[in-house]
């Protein structure tokens, strides 16, 4: 991106890692970025430690009472807050700009989609994997029926946490949810683009036992397609995925996203779809069409509206989700007893009990 010009007043509300890590290192290619930027947070000292980190001269700890009046707003807290601050400066018409997830459920997806609409204000998200030039190779090729139609798709999503999150919501806050709305984000709305269509879900399976999931298994079908997707923040998982189509399979590995390969006719053809890149490059690409929109010198890549419906999915996978088979627990007799609310328990003393 061309640093010529003068950077639009933009608010940064969340001043964890999303924000240092993809969105100030675009804004501040702009030599007046400093007096440009308000960071928001509603920690003090998070605000000014970025502040001091990134030189930018306004803070807050509200978003709702700046110290400055902005053009545009990127929205980078935990999930369950971006409908609000969202709705709060699309309210006034302005440009904003979420990191994923868009929404919780499906009516905070709508909600905003729908006032971004009725205002005449872009709203963006930060579902960067639709620009991995793999994934969109994947896209053509199912969209022109290259290879018939897709009767099978498996993706598995997993590595051992370890985003540098400010606040610790991930794993602490119940109502930021967990795995499956954090990475399942990103994979749910990828194979929605790629099947043209949102899935029914089958099964939805998780760890949570009413905490935060960190494990989650779905298996969902869309018209003649079976899917079935693997999402874990405890280990790596295989990360790849396999589209088993009439005549031919697409296979890659999820996190190269530049390559992919192809079998038909029992022969394999690799694909170079785009240039090797990193994480940071293809996020910033996106930070970066979203300042040249609020600037008017763009069009934006994509927008929320293309997302939402993913939101809803996801939803319906929490709303039907159930335990994982635990048969260790389903074959001790004491918690049989304690799940039916027996007033004795086998081998127990009734004094141990509270």
């Amino acid at each position: 991106m061309s640093s010529h010009g003068s950077l639009p007043r933009i608010a940064v509300i969340g001043c964890g890692a999303a924000a240092r890590e993809f969105c100030l290192p675009v804004l501040r290619r702009f030599s007046d970025y400093r007096q440009r930027v308000v960071l928001v947070d509603i920690s003090a000292e998070q605000a000014q430690s970025t502040a001091r980190a990134f030189q930018i001269e306004h803070w807050c700890i509200d978003y709702r009472s700046l110290p400055l009046e902005v053009d545009a707003a990127m929205i980078t807290t935990p999930h369950h807050w971006h409908a609000e601050q969202a709705r709060h400066f699309l309210s006034q018409g302005l440009p904003v700009f979420v990191e994923k997830p868009l929404g919780m459920t499906e009516r905070e997806a709508s909600s905003m989609t729908e006032l971004a609409s009725a205002k005449g204000a872009v709203l963006m998200v930060n579902n960067y994997r639709r620009l991995f030039p793999a994934y969109q190779r994947v896209r053509q090729i199912l969209s022109t029926g290259e290879l018939g139609s897709c009767r099978r798709v498996d993706i598995w999503d997993g590595t051992r946490f370890a985003w540098a999150s400010a606040s610790g919501f991930y794993l602490r806050d119940a109502r930021a949810r967990g795995v499956l709305l954090d990475r399942g984000a990103h994979t749910v709305d990828i194979l929605c683009w790629w099947l043209g269509g949102c899935p029914a879900v089958v099964s939805s399976r998780t760890d949570a036992m009413g905490g935060v999931e960190a494990v989650a298994k779905l298996e969902l079908a869309h018209q003649q397609t079976v899917i079935h997707l693997a999402f874990s923040r405890l280990e790596r998982l295989r990360n790849y995925y396999e589209l088993q189509c009439e005549r031919g399979t697409i296979r890659g590995r999820l996190f190269d996203f530049s390559r992919l390969q192809i079998e038909r006719n029992g022969k394999r053809e690799r694909i170079q779809a785009g240039p090797m890149r990193s994480y940071a490059d293809w996020a910033w690409k996106l930070v970066t069409n979203f300042v040249q929109v609020v600037r008017g010198d763009e069009r934006p890549i994509f927008e929320a509206r293309d997302v939402a419906p993913s939101i809803g999915l996801l939803e319906q996978a929490y709303r039907q989700a159930g335990s994982f088979a635990m048969p260790w627990y389903d074959a001790d007799p004491n918690v049989a007893a304690l799940t039916r609310g027996d007033s004795a328990v086998s081998g127990a003393d009734p004094g141990d009990r509270e």
